[in-house]
């Protein structure tokens, strides 16, 4: 297993890096440092990445972290995608690339959770990871949850997420009753159902999360709301005071990137996002090999 950085060496990228190599440092797992270039990019760009790169790699290297860098060519999800899958990645770190945009156009996050699949950790800041993959204490995760999601999948990731240091996990669900009733193809819904509702909800995500391991803290709060649920839970993760808002991610077309969840969690929330694949998609059938110039180290 192995843990891929995609750097674009700006200051978000330098936070994604250091991320990285304390989790593969606390792992002992490998640590792939990419950058992706397009393609016929000048010959001068192409050096300095890989200057730029061998310096990142470098202070890797002082942490006793294996690593190995590679620079790609071509588009960046379809790169990382097959990369990631090639070298069996647990875990793809990079910075936050949503803050310096408009919310109304894709950014690279966009594209990649569509396209990668594997663990998606988005660092908008290093501070609550450093010290959590020292050891000391433990990371509080939000984990939101939604109609579609798959609680084995979900269970694993924590699982193995539980090896880079303890967590302190609320999962919610943001649900509304009256969506709930059309669902279900009820009428209106009264108080009795909206209980029941929430009972069986409640019980239903605490069965699925069972199983996790010893160094993980689980509490479950359902929340009632309808309407701009990124928002809801930016604002949910906020009170609660969490560093990471952990969300599943499914197969979109562009418009309905541009107006998911993870679209508006991404753009507008401080807190950084790990975003977890739901499905799986067919292998690429272009390998990173044709396209990739490697150093290692």
């Amino acid at each position: 297993m192995a843990i891929v950085c995609a750097t674009h060496f700006t200051a978000s990228s330098l936070d994604a890096v250091q991320v990285a190599t304390a989790l593969a440092a606390r792992t002992k797992q490998k640590l792939h440092l990419v950058a992706v270039m397009p393609v016929g990019a000048p010959l001068d760009v192409d050096l300095a990445s890989r200057s730029a790169l061998q310096a990142e790699a470098a202070a890797a290297t002082e942490q006793n972290v294996d690593v190995k860098t590679t620079v790609l060519h071509g588009k960046l999800e379809q790169q990382l995608a097959t990369y990631c899958r090639d070298v069996s990645a647990q875990l793809l770190v990079l910075g936050d690339t949503s803050r310096a945009m408009s919310p109304l156009f894709a950014t690279p996050v966009d594209l990649l959770s569509s396209d990668v699949q594997v663990p998606m950790l988005v660092v908008k800041s290093r501070l609550p990871f450093l010290p959590w993959a020292h050891g000391e204490g433990p990371l509080k995760v939000l984990l939101a949850i939604d109609h579609s999601w798959n609680a084995s999948i979900t269970r694993v990731w924590l699982q193995q997420l539980s090896a880079f240091g303890p967590l302190d996990v609320l999962a919610t669900h943001i649900w509304s009753p009256a969506e709930e009733a059309k669902r279900m193809n009820n009428g209106k819904p009264t108080d009795e159902m909206i209980t029941l509702w929430a009972d069986k909800l409640q019980r239903a995500t605490e069965a699925g999360l069972r199983g996790l391991p010893g160094n993980v803290t689980l509490k479950v709060q359902l929340e009632i709301g309808r309407g701009h649920i990124g928002r809801l839970l930016i604002d949910l993760a906020s009170r609660n005071q969490r560093d990471v808002l952990v969300m599943g991610t499914h197969a979109h077309g562009l418009l309905s990137r541009l107006t998911s969840v993870t679209h508006e969690v991404l753009a507008e929330g401080a807190q950084s996002v790990a975003l977890i694949p739901q499905v799986t998609v067919k292998p690429a059938t272009r390998t990173s090999k044709a396209t990739a110039s490697e150093a290692r180290h």
